[in-house]
């Protein structure tokens, strides 16, 4: 796991954006530094973008975010480019999370090509956040397949500094492919000492609706799966587990995957 304790929050300014800001503030994080980001597109008449601008650089905002003092931020610092939010994000790779909202006020409408959040879903660059509320996180599900991109998403929770206060469900759906008992012992022993309790659920059937059924079934918070991050048309008509359940669940997801960024 990265040695990072950097989370950059993609900023639009919109009220998914602010619920966001609230549920980073809702939890403590010790030392860590929070990077807000905001970028905009490029006025098209404004050809080209200096190169300064272009690229994510500090700025003054007129209204900043502040952080509460009870969540520890060790500093917060504004960043802004000029250029497609989903590239600027893009460049956040060396951040241990990276939140957004579900929506915002459109970034990319003007150009039709669907939202930003989506995009990042498809091709996570660190591990993604998408937030739903602003409650404070007490129950995890933590979805495990025996996956390098579920085990990177089950490091990327125990690295957050305010697993302590939280008590965890691993899920295994077996499907006789891989040694998914197993798999989930380990996310279990990784996290027992790092968090309030642990729980472990073996279930068998079609995973997706399996983990729904979790999800129903309990007051979760967060939701954390690996995905494999698909490009390209095949995720259209395809999708995974992971996109799936985090598009449509009422909770947070946390998704990983153990690509590269650029890969």
């Amino acid at each position: 796991m990265t040695a990072s304790r950097r989370v950059v929050f993609g900023d639009d300014d919109s009220p998914s954006a602010d619920v966001v800001w609230l549920w980073l503030n809702n939890h403590r994080w010790p030392g860590w530094q929070a990077d807000v980001v905001r970028a905009e597109l490029p006025d098209p008449s404004w050809l080209p973008v200096p190169a300064d601008l272009a690229t994510l650089h500090a700025w003054d905002p007129p209204q900043p975010r502040v952080a509460f003092a009870e969540a520890g931020f060790a500093a917060v610092r504004h960043l802004t480019a000029i250029a497609d939010p989903r590239l600027v994000l893009q460049f956040c790779r060396d951040a241990a999370l990276l939140a957004v909202g579900p929506r915002g006020r459109g970034w990319l409408k003007a150009i039709h090509v669907g939202s930003t959040t989506e995009w990042l879903l498809l091709r996570p660059p660190a591990p993604l956040v998408i937030v739903r509320s602003a409650r404070p996180v007490r129950h995890v599900l933590v979805c495990v397949d025996g996956s390098p991109h579920a085990a990177r998403a089950v490091s990327t929770l125990a690295y957050l500094p305010w697993l302590a206060e939280v008590s965890v469900t691993v899920v295994g759906v077996e499907d006789r492919r891989t040694d998914v008992p197993a798999s989930c012992r380990a996310a279990a022993e990784e996290l027992q000492p790092l968090s309030a309790g642990v729980d472990v659920r073996i279930t068998e059937g079609p995973p997706t609706p399996a983990i729904h059924e979790m999800l129903d079934s309990k007051d979760t918070q967060l939701v954390v799966l690996g995905t494999r991050g698909h490009t390209g048309l095949k995720t259209l008509t395809l999708g995974s587990t992971a996109s799936s359940v985090a598009r449509v669940a009422s909770c947070s997801a946390l998704v990983a995957t153990a690509h590269d960024a650029d890969t």
